[in-house]
């Protein structure tokens, strides 16, 4: 598990003004499966052993929308752990696919339309619960799980470790917590000056207060409710982001900074760009292309 982490740190260069904050970012497809969950999963894994709670030959039970189960998949493969993972049509099938390459068995709860919404991922946290209360079987709860914010202390200590100067403003989507909660414990430790951003989808706005109803295409993201993990206190500011900025903003990283990412990466630069010019020159806004884009290729994404 020595390969995960230690990711490259890569400023933008064509993305951003002369009236712009610099805009760095964590490319975390350069993990083992492609993805920043690497951390969180071995972290989560690691820490339940520790504990005594998943023993050997046990099975790991995890609802996801297919990066932190390929990531667990992956992990549980390593030590010979079973993986059930419960997930949804409603995200790309490539994720999907990966879990299963890695040994895990995958039970998909059926998205009308393939859209994702916040009922689609209540029920799979449901059937999640369902799973967990069999005999022998460790559910890592990642939104619930301390672990999984940990797992990111790593990634903030290279981030520092990695600029010359401070992080004015580090940006990133809150969906489960863990990765925006573990970077701000470790920067606002660092500099109390920090800014911390979340982000959210423009219509599901569970970060903010407002509605969650609505729907969106913004994987991994818009949850029903406020993580316990999350560290809602260290949050300075909440940017809503379309689907359709999201969507045009990762087709122009691609094609304008030669970086793949997928939807959700889309937004994150999209809401650091908004930032970055809200701070201008001479400052410096940090996030994170949170997986590969080659897991979308499929998915519409990209034409």
């Amino acid at each position: 598990m020595k390969a995960i982490g230690n990711t490259p740190l890569v400023r933008l260069k064509h993305l951003t003004g002369p009236d712009s904050a610099e805009i760095w970012v964590k490319w975390e497809g350069a993990n083992p499966t492609g993805s920043m969950k690497d951390r969180m999963a071995l972290s989560m894994i690691e820490g339940a052993e520790q504990r005594g709670d998943l023993k050997p030959g046990g099975k790991v039970v995890e609802y996801t929308g297919g990066s932190t189960g390929s990531s667990l998949a992956m992990v549980c493969a390593t030590r010979g752990y079973q993986a059930h993972f419960v997930s949804s049509n409603a995200f790309s099938e490539e994720k999907l696919q990966t879990m299963r390459v890695y040994g895990a068995e995958v039970e998909i709860i059926h998205a009308e339309g393939g859209i994702l919404t916040a009922n689609v991922i209540d029920r799979t946290i449901a059937r999640a619960r369902e799973l967990a209360a069999e005999p022998g079987v460790f559910w890592t709860d990642q939104v619930n799980n301390m672990d999984n914010k940990r797992g990111y202390h790593g990634m903030a200590r290279e981030i520092l470790a990695g600029l010359d100067g401070p992080v004015d403003e580090f940006v990133m989507a809150v969906g489960g917590g863990g990765c925006i909660s573990g970077n701000a414990e470790v920067l606002k430790a660092h500099n109390p000056d920090t800014r911390i951003t979340g982000l959210e989808p423009y219509y599901v706005r569970n970060l903010s207060g407002g509605d969650t109803s609505g729907t969106h295409q913004l994987e991994g993201i818009g949850l029903s409710f406020l993580p316990k993990i999350l560290r809602r206190d260290l949050i300075d500011g909440v940017v809503p982001v379309k689907d359709e900025d999201a969507i045009g903003t990762a087709r122009m990283l691609a094609r304008q900074e030669g970086l793949l990412g997928g939807i959700t990466s889309g937004a994150n630069i999209w809401a650091a760009m908004q930032r970055a010019k809200a701070l201008g020159p001479g400052k410096r806004v940090v996030t994170v292309v949170i997986d590969t884009g080659l897991r979308y290729l499929n998915s519409g994404l990209y034409p």
